[in-house]
């Protein structure tokens, strides 16, 4: 076999591995719908029980390979931890469950994905630097997308409600605040160790306002074990572990774009599985929100430099 065939399979076993992690997040976001449509389960108590869980099974697997104790050694380390853990890391994860919550998770998906907008107005702000033509037409198409996701062309009609809305935006911003602010951290420990510190200590944040210990009110059904067991562990155990994978074989950048298979998983499995309706400019309107990432992660000397190594 010759050189460049070996190239080219180890680039494709990248491929498929950034795209089954990507995957699976679009599958998550609809089994949390679900659980929220089918059962008493809330978005606060199945975000606490997922960081949870999540986190701890992430930190025992890490652990084999990195001292998971490290952060802890460093004052400002440990700081920088505990306000990635409760902004960054909890407020993406609460802010999107609510939107999923409160509307369908094509919806709650796709506005997350506005995080790379954010974080262009955010640097702009920051270095006081006129964004460039590609990042005005960025977002400008970010815009025009969820426009067009949210009305599907009709000015008088808001398809999801205005909750939704709302924390579907606020993801977004969320996501930005988790994509700038660990950086440095993640320059000195192991990615996987943070995120799992970062899920830990956001899931134990709000389990003291959900006390999920406390679950009187829920009716456990196998489907509902199921559903959970699928939401942490491959909703967010497996697919983390795939893109970290991935990373292996192809780049950061490659990998993050093919991030935007998520959205359209989460929006084929919700109109088939969920019966969920999705109208042509609603389709549209996705399309471009998807396409600014691509537009955004173009090779250039710019401002922003997309990193999802935390996602989710």
């Amino acid at each position: 076999m010759g050189l460049k065939n070996k190239e080219n399979i180890i680039k494709w076993k990248g491929i498929a591995l950034a795209l089954a992690g990507a995957s699976l997040w679009g599958f998550s976001g609809n089994a949390a719908e679900w659980i929220f449509s089918h059962t008493a389960v809330t978005a606060t108590w199945l975000v606490s029980v997922r960081m949870v869980m999540a986190g701890l099974l992430l930190l025992i697997l890490v652990s084999f390979n990195h001292n998971i104790f490290s952060v802890w050694k460093n004052k400002r380390d440990r700081m920088d931890l505990l306000v990635f853990s409760l902004t960054g890391m909890l407020g993406a994860q609460l802010t999107f469950f609510l939107s999923i919550e409160a509307g369908n998770a094509p919806t709650a998906t796709l506005l997350q994905f506005l995080g790379p907008v954010f974080i262009t107005i955010y640097f702009a702000l920051k270095f006081l630097k006129w964004p460039k033509r590609k990042e005005w037409i960025a977002v400008l198409m970010a815009l025009t997308g969820t426009f067009l996701l949210l009305t599907n062309g009709k000015l008088d009609y808001i398809t999801v409600s205005k909750e939704a809305i709302f924390w579907g935006v606020l993801s977004g911003v969320s996501v930005a605040v988790y994509t700038v602010y660990p950086v440095r951290l993640l320059k000195l420990y192991s990615s996987a160790a943070i995120t799992g510190w970062a899920m830990l200590l956001g899931g134990l944040a709000v389990s003291i306002g959900t006390q999920p210990w406390e679950a009187g009110f829920i009716v456990w059904t196998p489907s509902l074990f199921w559903m959970l067991g699928f939401v942490v562990i491959f909703g967010t155990l497996l697919p983390f572990y795939l893109y970290l994978d991935s990373l292996k074989y192809i780049s950061s950048t490659e990998t993050s774009l093919l991030g935007s298979a998520e959205p359209l998983v989460a929006t084929i499995v919700s109109v088939v599985w969920l019966g969920t309706a999705f109208g042509s400019f609603q389709s549209a309107g996705g399309m471009l929100i998807i396409l600014t990432v691509f537009l955004l992660s173009m090779p250039e000397k710019g401002i922003l430099k997309i990193n999802q190594t935390v996602n989710k």
